[in-house]
């Protein structure tokens, strides 16, 4: 594996409000921290999850409960290292959540492109806009890990 700066990775994980239990949520989240480990890196990850409202997701034009995994890694990770990722992360992912794999989307992003994807929200608020968004964001995370034990935000923030 790469040695790695110290910055922390991240795994942004979009699902439905209420869509997991949150024994489903602590197991997802554990196996995906341990097969990032195995997989991708021993560096620390955080896992965050975006919870869209149930009216909101669609599939084929009908009402469905997908389930999008976005994965930072590092440049240049290995081709054997996403697609292992990927199969072991679909494998975990549908035992536990009982999901058909059409309702899975998984992506692997080297850190620049995840950056670009993750701070894109932000780039159309003005400074006191984006410092109320960073704020609400922020209260919401450490609000979610204390009451619920794990970083969730609700993306209608």
């Amino acid at each position: 594996m790469v040695k790695e700066n110290k910055t922390m990775k991240k795994i942004l994980i979009t699902a439905g409000e209420n869509q997991f239990s949150k024994k489903q949520i602590k197991s997802l989240e554990s196996l995906i921290i341990q097969n990032y480990k195995t997989y991708i890196s021993h560096e620390k990850v955080c896992v965050i999850w975006s919870r869209v409202q149930m009216d909101d997701v669609f599939r084929n034009y009908k009402k469905g409960q997908p389930s999008i995994l976005v994965i930072e890694c590092h440049e240049q990770l290995g081709q054997d290292q996403r697609v292992d990722m990927f199969k072991i992360c679909t494998h975990d992912w549908l035992r536990i959540t009982g999901q058909s794999i059409d309702q899975l989307v998984i992506s692997v992003l080297e850190t620049p492109v995840f950056s670009t994807l993750f701070q894109r929200n932000s780039k159309c608020l003005s400074v006191i806009g984006k410092s109320k968004y960073h704020l609400k964001l922020v209260l919401g995370l450490a609000w979610s890990r204390v009451s619920k034990g794990y970083y969730s935000f609700s993306s209608s923030i």
